[in-house]
């Protein structure tokens, strides 16, 4: 249906312009109904695939033929919390489900209706704060204040644990911790007892080599343990048979939130980009699709980076630019099988600084941090935030339409989206101009094919279009269909 309007506004076009010189009503046309690559800025604007965006903000393609805006988030709990969430988290006991937050020194369980039920106050307010499930009852630590459990009923101290204890991590039965005052040695409790810790139950991991353990995850059976600039794995039951590997002695992670798996996959950020280890290897994720957003990344407070995992994908929440604090989501959606070669997806004003996906029936993921500072927030909500409408655009890949020597004069754009979606607009720029046009809409929005116009005397060599959006409603474009006149070259 495109295609026949574009050639029918070709030959109306050819009779009002027949002072001119074109090719005449076969002329060229511009075409996109896939933008499934994702946002790809290693390589020149023009030699980039046709599916791929130099440019691209708030939107995501999961499957061809559909660009959609990205979900919206919105306030979960009924009233402030008071402070910046320093952790969130998913405990499952017996029968019983809760959603954990602390925020402000308070730790509190989600008690239905929005409603936070504070089980523990006093934590230093600042501390970013650790909790993990072990036999009986939840733990926590923030590498300042005294380790503490829950049984569901009654808070009360961690008897013997590190006093400094920060990241607990329960594998092979035992709860491991890395002490705050000594930053490069991995210490554990004895198997099933959380609180008994023998002073032989510990491993130092290249102690005075300038570097601290930034996080430890389980992973296929072994425990993976970070540094800033190098991984190690820890495999084996107990004292008696764990052997310690140095993986790579260049590559670490840079914070505890910064970790998350997808089946065999590891994800965590890198000072040099979005990692992955599959249990023999690992692999920059981000070098090859998109180094020079990379390159925007804040080193200084990258540390506080934080991975969430929501549909078999890889949210990414970063400082970028000049940001003290998480800024931007960068959003890795892997292949269908395997992990390398996946898209990358970059969102704005949504600011995070701890995930959990919490499952009560239905699986949902959440975020604390500072896009609304005092509250925790509820992801994948709907088609707009919570502090108003969701701004996006997709910047097309230059085109020359197959006749870089020709100038060529342009009239009118069409775009196939939704009917019952957002509106959306259509502009363009011509021979690499930093400005874009907008065009004219012709059309309303409940058309699916939406006319748009070029301003008179739309003539270049180059043509880059831009599709942008900003709705509550949210939006989905399936093609975009621009024809053109080239002149005739004489002589």
């Amino acid at each position: 249906m495109v295609q026949s309007n574009a050639e029918q506004s070709a030959r109306q076009v050819e009779q009002t312009y027949s002072t001119e010189t074109y090719l005449g009503d076969n002329g060229p046309q511009w075409l996109i109904r896939d933008f499934s690559e994702g946002l790809v800025d290693r390589l020149e604007d023009y030699v980039l695939p046709d599916n791929a965006s130099p440019d691209c903000l708030n939107v995501i393609a999961t499957k061809m033929g559909s660009l959609k805006n990205r979900p919206g988030f919105d306030t979960y709990n009924a009233s402030t919390l008071g402070g910046v969430p320093r952790a969130v988290y998913a405990y499952y006991y017996g029968a019983n489900r809760k959603l954990m937050v602390v925020a402000n020194g308070i730790a509190s369980y989600h008690a239905g209706a929005g409603v936070f039920t504070s089980i523990k106050t006093g934590l230093t307010a600042s501390a970013t704060n650790f909790f993990e499930t072990t036999i009986n009852y939840l733990v926590s630590c923030n590498g300042v204040d005294a380790p503490w459990k829950w049984d569901g009923t009654t808070v009360s101290a961690l008897a013997n644990a590190p006093t400094t204890a920060q990241f607990f991590t329960m594998h092979k039965e035992k709860l491991f911790c890395v002490p705050l005052a000594y930053p490069s040695q991995l210490q554990w409790a004895d198997s099933f007892e959380p609180e008994t810790w023998p002073a032989v139950n510990y491993w130092d991991i290249k102690p005075g080599d300038g570097d601290v353990i930034t996080a430890i995850h389980k992973h296929l059976g072994e425990l993976i343990i970070f540094k800033k600039y190098s991984t190690h794995v820890l495999r084996g039951t107990s004292l008696d048979d764990f052997k310690m590997e140095e993986v790579d002695t260049g590559i670490g992670c840079v914070g505890q939130n910064a970790v998350g798996a997808i089946g065999p996959y590891l994800f965590f950020v890198s000072t040099s980009g979005l990692c992955v280890w599959n249990g023999m290897r690992i692999v920059n994720l981000s070098r090859d699709r998109i180094p020079v957003l990379w390159s925007t990344v804040n080193q200084q407070y990258i540390d506080k980076a934080a991975i969430g995992i929501r549909d078999n994908r890889v949210w990414v929440a970063l400082p970028l630019s000049t940001a003290t604090t998480n800024s931007n989501i960068i959003v890795y959606n892997p292949p269908d099988e395997g992990v390398s070669g996946g898209t990358f997806w970059k969102w704005d004003t949504v600011r995070v600084g701890c995930f959990t996906e919490y499952n009560d029936g239905t699986q949902l993921l959440f975020f604390g941090g500072s896009s609304n500072a005092n509250n925790i927030e509820q992801l994948d909500y709907g088609n707009a935030d919570n502090a108003g409408v969701i701004t996006a655009y997709w910047k097309c890949k230059p085109t020359d339409l197959g006749l870089p020597d020709r100038k060529k004069k342009f009239i009118k754009a069409f775009l196939v989206d939704s009917p019952t979606a957002g509106d959306v607009s259509l502009e363009v720029s011509l021979d690499y101009n930093t400005v874009y046009t907008a065009l004219t809409k012709e059309s309303t929005s409940t058309d699916l094919v939406r006319n748009f116009r070029f301003p008179a005397g739309s003539y270049g060599y180059y043509m880059t279009p831009k599709i942008t959006a900003s709705t509550a409603t949210g939006f989905e474009v399936r093609g975009v269909t621009i024809p053109c006149f080239p002149k005739v070259r004489m002589g």
